[in-house]
């Protein structure tokens, strides 16, 4: 029984590292991402503004010097909310992602515009944090095979 048990743990792990992306799992009230690349860090900052660029995010603010970018307010999939993507590359070609949010004004739903709000992960189909977990994930995922994790600033 005991053999049985550790060869269906080898084939679970073997099938993780086989795709060559692992993603640890985000754990609640994390609140940074991080993409592993391993590429020069300038050629990784330049790789990932085109990347968000691609998908819809308007680059607010950079800094090629410090390799520091800021998105503009992109809508999230659902819901009355914007988001801010804030990155930055270390030496080690690991992208950081801080995440800022808010909740826009609808005439519709009665709601004014609030000031920005630090991310963290919380799950929670209809939880906004969630949301745009999901939202940027999309984003990440298709950006390469690159190692993604998460932390807790």
């Amino acid at each position: 029984m005991k053999t049985k048990f550790l060869l269906a743990v080898i084939l679970i792990l073997m099938s993780v590292y086989s795709f060559g992306q692992t993603i640890s799992e985000p754990f609640k009230k994390a609140n940074t991402i991080l993409i592993e690349t391993k590429l020069p860090d300038s050629d990784c900052f330049t790789k990932w503004g085109k990347h968000l660029a691609q998908n819809g995010y308007s680059i607010d603010k950079s800094d090629n010097n410090f390799l520091t970018m800021t998105t503009g307010p992109k809508n999230t999939s659902k819901f009355n909310y914007d988001f801010i993507v804030i990155s930055s590359v270390n030496d080690s070609g690991t992208v950081i992602i801080k995440i800022k949010w808010r909740l826009n004004s609808s005439i519709i739903a009665g709601t004014s515009e609030t000031n920005f709000y630090d991310w963290e992960y919380a799950s929670g189909k209809n939880n906004v944090q969630n949301i745009i977990y999901e939202d940027l994930m999309k984003t990440i995922n298709s950006f390469g095979s690159y190692d993604i994790k998460f932390e807790k600033n």
